[in-house]
């Protein structure tokens, strides 16, 4: 079977060299009903991964119901739990919970419920259904926090990053988690298991097939020793690795990327953006208009590779999970 194509979209507050502002604004989601256009132009059904700040402000609840009402896309949930309430302080973090972004996980489970409680109804509240798919804020999702998800009837959650890992400020190490989706283990989010929840990573691959050992060896090679630089096709031309992310990666990187996954048989290829990254100075990354076009056409670039060449099917991030569970033995609900 061709591979479903996904486009999730992390809608998220404004935040200028990825600080924190104070007062919290939401200006960048005015650009969704661009993105909304072409995805509608070619056929792409994003899923709109929405954090508290975006659904509570009226103007940016507003422009979600407007592209909620065109009937192709699917709305989540994306937990920033520094700007969820209740505010009652992070374990081991002194200060103002509200001034640092932190991850999830770092939150005891009361916590936690109590957060994401209060973005589910939110989420709830544009739609009129509640929410069935998720994100982790910075990709924060553990095995503890995943089973939180279950019991609130999450049925799928992306906040795998494969090949990836965040352990500089003490982030989770994804390296050795399946490529393709699947059930976690209960103990151990990077593992295969039986948990009632569809994990569907971010799409993340190399730009060549490689046995798995070797995989493995490249990306445990350590960042400060420049050696993955020089495999690269800057340097050697050898290997090289990518998201399908086009605020981070150009056209032609995403596309091998996509070419190896499919190769090794993905059923899905799960295409990321930030809301953010949509206009100039409201991201880390995204600084001028020329960016923002750049980003766009990129965009347009791997949807018509994903459908054109491994003809694709696009769907949403739920809808997907949906057709998944009874080869990863869910019923279908």
């Amino acid at each position: 079977m061709p591979p479903r194509l996904l486009f999730t979209v992390d809608v998220e507050e404004d935040m200028p060299g990825w600080k924190i502002t104070d007062p919290v604004t939401v200006t960048n989601v005015a650009a969704l009903p661009r993105l909304s256009e072409l995805c509608s132009e070619l056929g792409v059904r994003p899923t709109y991964l929405c954090t508290y700040p975006v659904v509570t402000t009226p103007e940016s609840a507003a422009i979600l119901r407007l592209v909620h009402a065109r009937g192709d896309c699917e709305i989540g949930a994306h937990l920033h739990a520094w700007n969820t309430p209740p505010f009652q302080g992070v374990p081991g973090r002194e200060g103002d919970e509200r001034t640092h972004a932190y991850y999830q996980f770092e939150l005891g489970p009361e916590h936690l419920r109590a957060k994401l409680e209060v973005l589910h109804r939110a989420v709830a509240a544009i739609t009129g259904v509640r929410p069935r798919s998720f994100r982790a804020g910075r990709f924060g999702i553990d095995a503890a926090t995943l089973r939180e998800l279950i019991a609130m009837g999450y049925e799928v959650d992306t906040s795998v990053a494969p090949l990836e890992e965040f352990s500089a400020d003490h982030g989770p190490d994804f390296r050795r988690a399946p490529q393709h989706p699947y059930r976690p283990a209960r103990d151990d989010v990077r593992k295969r298991g039986d948990l009632p929840i569809v994990e569907i990573p971010v799409s993340v691959g190399l730009s060549r097939r490689i046995p798995a050992a070797l995989q493995s060896a490249y990306v445990h090679i350590p960042r400060a020793t420049r050696v993955r630089g020089l495999l690269s096709r800057d340097y050697l031309n050898l290997l090289d690795f990518a998201w399908l992310y086009p605020v981070r990666f150009d056209l032609d990187l995403m596309q091998k990327a996509a070419r190896t996954l499919v190769a090794g048989g993905a059923p899905v290829l799960n295409v990321f953006v930030h809301s953010s990254e949509l206009v100039p100075g409201m991201s880390g990354r995204v600084y001028t208009k020329a960016d923002v076009e750049q980003v766009f056409e990129r965009l347009a670039g791997i949807f018509e590779t994903c459908m054109e060449e491994f003809d694709a099917v696009p769907c949403t991030l739920n809808e997907a999970a949906r057709a998944l569970q009874p080869a990863l033995g869910l019923a279908t609900r």
